[in-house]
């Protein structure tokens, strides 16, 4: 694998769409930080209550699931906008929703995939090591090619497993790119973490053509 190629790709990819990108991972984060800290303070009423009324034991349920639903649609816009863009196109906000009909693929995808890593590390840890970069570039499978989050585990692994050491490498990279966004009070993250997405797309392209 070449990795600068794929780098600037994926960086020019970022920067055809970084005002939609960034605005949408901004929304996001606003979104997500107000749900985390209302389920924190229901959770905290039900935790020093001697006997929770059911309106918070339901709303904490309630915003419990809402913050799963958010990160769910929110992954799948960032993974459809990154792959949008790793392919030339420009888009507009709302395009990036384009495929929330793959909402629950998407679920089973971090539930089982989770699990597979976790189970892995326990296993003598290298198995884990594996399916973590094996796995890296489902969510693109998934939401490129329809498929169900089984599937889309196994063709992310079988597509990368030839390269395995090159995506690790290339993981490592990515990952310090992305790292870069926690300075300045973790503000950057607005701008790296879709330009990591990008990035990650642009491999995922590029191997999907070498398969």
């Amino acid at each position: 694998m070449q990795y600068g190629p794929i780098i600037q790709s994926g960086s020019k990819a970022f920067g055809r769409n970084a005002a939609v990108l960034i605005g949408f991972t901004v929304v996001y984060s606003v979104v997500a930080g107000l749900l985390y800290l209302a389920l924190k303070e229901v959770t905290l009423a039900i935790a020093t209550s001697e006997s929770p009324s059911w309106t918070l034991l339901v709303s904490s349920l309630a915003l419990a699931v809402l913050k799963v639903l958010v990160h769910l649609i929110g992954s799948l816009a960032l993974v459809n906008g990154a792959l949008m863009a790793a392919r030339g196109q420009t888009f507009r906000f709302a395009q990036l929703f384009s495929e929330t009909q793959q909402l629950f693929n998407m679920l089973g995808l971090h539930v089982f995939a989770a699990v597979a890593v976790l189970a892995g590390l326990l296993a003598f840890g290298l198995p884990g090591v594996y399916l973590s970069v094996g796995y890296w570039l489902a969510a693109f499978w998934l939401v490129d090619r329809k498929q169900s989050f089984l599937d889309a585990m196994a063709g992310s692994r079988r597509m990368i497993t030839p390269h395995w050491f090159d995506v690790a490498v290339l993981l490592i990279v990515v990952g310090c790119i992305a790292g870069v966004g926690t300075l300045a009070f973790g503000f950057g993250l607005l701008v790296t973490t879709p330009l990591a997405l990008c990035i990650a797309a642009s491999a995922y392209l590029r191997l999907s053509e070498a398969g």
